[in-house]
């Protein structure tokens, strides 16, 4: 197997000096990418969660109903594993229409609500 072929090139005193600006400004900057990417995560976290207890909802009113995947696949055209995937997978990710045809398939109508967030002190 072939090595690769290594090459240096020394560095200008220009260009030292820009890569040590540019570490400073990363040493600077770090906390607060890493702060707003926990920020992030933790949106996101919130969202998929509300969207897992929304599938769990669907799932307890088919059972509910007494109506199984492959009656709810018949009703909505989305296919049995699929289906079972949104009910039971923690990171799926259905779309908001996949979720109105699941919904529809159990004679409910999705609703969603805008509120405004609760300020936090």
């Amino acid at each position: 197997m072939r090595q690769a072929k290594r090459s240096t090139r020394v560095l200008s005193d220009a260009e030292r000096t820009r890569l040590r600006q540019l570490r400073e400004q990363i040493d600077i900057e770090k906390d607060e990418i890493l702060a707003e990417g926990r920020r992030h995560k933790a949106a996101h976290d919130a969202a998929t969660a509300r969207l897992r207890d929304v599938m769990q909802l669907l799932r307890a009113e088919r059972a509910r109903q007494g109506l199984s995947l492959a009656d709810i696949q018949a009703r909505t055209g989305i296919a049995r594993s699929a289906l079972s995937r949104l009910e039971t997978e923690s990171d799926a990710n259905p779309t908001l229409t996949t979720v109105t045809r699941y919904a529809e398939a159990l004679g409910k109508d999705l609703q969603i609500l805008l509120a405004d967030k609760a300020q936090s002190a």
